[in-house]
This record gives C-alpha cells, sequence and structure tokens, in this order.
C-alpha cells in the first residue's frame, strides 16, 4: 500500500530551489511507502496564462482530494515576501476533505492563527513533521 502526502508550499515568485528543496528533502525523509507528491511538475516555465492557471488549480485539488494527507510549508521569509494564498487554499481544501494536515513554520504568526491551529498539526522544524508521518502512517505500510 502506498501512503500519499501532498507537500504544499509557496511555488509562486520563488525560485527552483526555494519551491524543490524542501520538497526533495521531506521525500527522502519518509519511510518507504511514503510517497511526497509535488504539485510543481509539469509546470510552465514563466507565469502560466488564465487557461493554464485554471489547469494547475484543478491539479492541486485533484491531489489534496486523492492524497492521504497534506504537509505544508510556510517558511517566515517567504510569508514577509508575499502570502502564500495557494497553499493556504490546499490547507482549507485539506480540512474540508478531512485530511491530516501538518504544517511547518518558523512564523509565530502561522503558529498562532486560530485556523492553522485548528486545523493542523504544528511543527517548527520539517524534520519533526516528517517524524510524525512517518510514525503515523508507518503500521500502515
Amino acid at each position: 500500500m502506498m501512503i500519499n502526502i501532498y507537500l504544499a508550499g509557496p511555488i509562486e515568485d520563488c525560485n527552483d530551489s526555494e519551491i524543490n528543496d524542501w520538497r526533495n528533502k521531506v521525500k527522502g525523509s519518509f519511510l518507504s511507502g511514503i510517497k511526497g507528491i509535488n504539485p510543481y511538475r509539469a509546470e510552465e516555465v514563466s507565469w502560466p496564462t488564465s487557461e493554464i492557471k485554471k489547469r494547475i488549480i484543478t491539479k492541486n485539488f485533484l491531489d489534496v482530494k486523492r492524497c492521504d494527507g497534506v504537509l505544508a510549508w510556510l517558511p517566515e521569509y517567504i510569508n514577509k515576501r508575499r502570502p502564500s494564498y495557494g497553499t493556504v487554499t490546499e490547507i482549507a481544501w485539506a480540512y474540508s476533505f478531512q485530511k491530516p494536515t501538518w504544517i511547518v513554520s518558523d512564523d509565530e504568526l502561522v503558529h498562532f492563527h486560530p485556523a492553522f491551529d485548528y486545523t493542523s498539526i504544528l511543527f517548527r522544524k520539517t524534520e519533526d513533521a516528517v517524524d510524525h508521518i512517518n510514525i503515523i502512517f508507518g503500521e500502515y505500510l
């Protein structure tokens, strides 16, 4: 059995390293049988047209709906530059689909926001969230 964890996090106005480094690290830390789903796949290099934006949203919506949980990364340095509206939307989708959600952030505003506190399990370090996911799903593998 494969467990799929959607890896939500900032993409717009981020460079390739900001988009992928944390996702690659997380994917390498999951137990065998837990797969990280990267929403940044098959995307256009430049910011997309209206039609492509709709396709991206549809893909991400279906990914969240099909996954077994969502791990979201909301780092303070990116939050200060530009809020990650897409990530927050994906967290809301996960909650509405009753998916377990883990949020990793060093941003105090994230940790004290009631919407995140109520809907998700909050962590300050990615490693701690991954350990929790591995413990939760490890017995199912």
